[in-house]
């Protein structure tokens, strides 16, 4: 035992100054962990921030359960946007009209062939001839843009301007002020 005492009393001062070293490093430490915890507690408030006063796990499961319920919501709108989709592809998106003079000896662009079409280039022709004592209408199938019929060259430029009448090719933004301007 005597020989520790006088080793201590030796390296006392290497010692003190060893611990003091120590010390200061502890209380550095202690510093960054102190800065380290209060910015974590910010960060805690921040997200628990009008949960009044629930733990973590609570509120992580409470926004787990509203993704989840958003999720759902977003399924359901997907399938009802496709189904949508789907009989917006069978409604008119296509018109042409074409007005002329079926007969020389009547006035005015009377008569009138109109082709309604699908997104599909599917839909009818109706041709109207204004005549001086009578009006006959005409309606004549077409399918893939094209028909069993035999068309006129009235009924083909309002199909062939169906067909071109494309919206999703159109620039509809201000398209219909541009013509009214012109």
């Amino acid at each position: 035992m005597q020989s520790i005492l006088s080793i201590i009393d030796t390296y006392s001062l290497t010692f003190i100054f060893t611990s003091l070293v120590m010390n200061l490093f502890l209380i550095i430490l202690l510093v960054i962990n102190y800065s380290m915890v209060s910015n974590l507690k910010d960060k805690y408030k921040r997200l628990v921030k009008g949960t009044s006063g629930k733990n973590i796990e609570s509120v992580l499961m409470e926004h787990i359960d509203k993704v989840e319920e958003v999720q759902e919501e977003f399924k359901d709108l997907h399938s009802k946007l496709d189904i949508i989709e789907n009989r917006i592809s069978f409604s008119i998106q296509k018109v042409g009209i074409v007005r002329y003079n079926a007969f020389n000896d009547v006035g005015s662009d009377l008569s009138y062939s109109i082709a309604l079409l699908d997104g599909n280039n599917n839909g009818i022709v109706l041709t109207g001839i204004h005549g001086r004592t009578e009006t006959i209408s005409y309606a004549k199938p077409i399918k893939e843009g094209k028909s069993n019929y035999n068309l006129s060259v009235e009924e083909l430029q309002a199909l062939d301007r169906a067909k071109s009448n494309d919206l999703d090719k159109a620039k509809i933004k201000g398209a219909r002020s541009n013509k009214d301007q012109g």
